[in-house]
């Protein structure tokens, strides 16, 4: 791989990291009172996903030692969520109420942007039929 190939992948992941932290940053202002930065919004996203994939493993892997596999998938669902929710508890500085709502809205956002970027992406596509 050639340099400006590298160069233009890093600075892809990093737009790409931009956007899909938005709906965490607009969730978490939301809840937050407009204490939420977007820094801390691309924080909760990089470790998110870390914190998760990490406390899954490791719980699966202890729970599975003493229990049926289908029941270690359940557990190590349940507290890697709870890691991943106290991370948004630590990050925001809200309680564990308010960091399931900010993992909930962020969905929401999510859902809806992706909605009105389709509808976006269809009527340009119409617009261009067009002409």
């Amino acid at each position: 791989m050639d340099l400006v190939a590298l160069i233009i992948a890093i600075i892809v992941l990093l737009i790409g990291w931009v956007i899909v932290s938005i709906p965490l940053w607009l969730a978490a202002k939301v809840l937050t009172g407009g204490q939420a930065t977007m820094g801390g919004a691309m924080l909760g996203m990089l470790l998110g996903g870390i914190v998760f994939v990490i406390v899954y493993a490791l719980t699966y892997l202890v729970t599975d030692t003493f229990t049926s596999s289908s029941t270690a998938v359940i557990v190590a669902s349940i507290v890697s969520f709870l890691a991943f929710l106290g991370l948004y508890k630590i990050l925001f500085n809200v309680g564990w109420l308010r960091a399931l709502g900010i993992a909930i809205l962020a969905i929401v956002f999510t859902v809806i942007i992706l909605f009105l970027f389709g509808a976006l992406l269809v009527s340009l596509g119409v617009v261009v039929l067009a002409l």
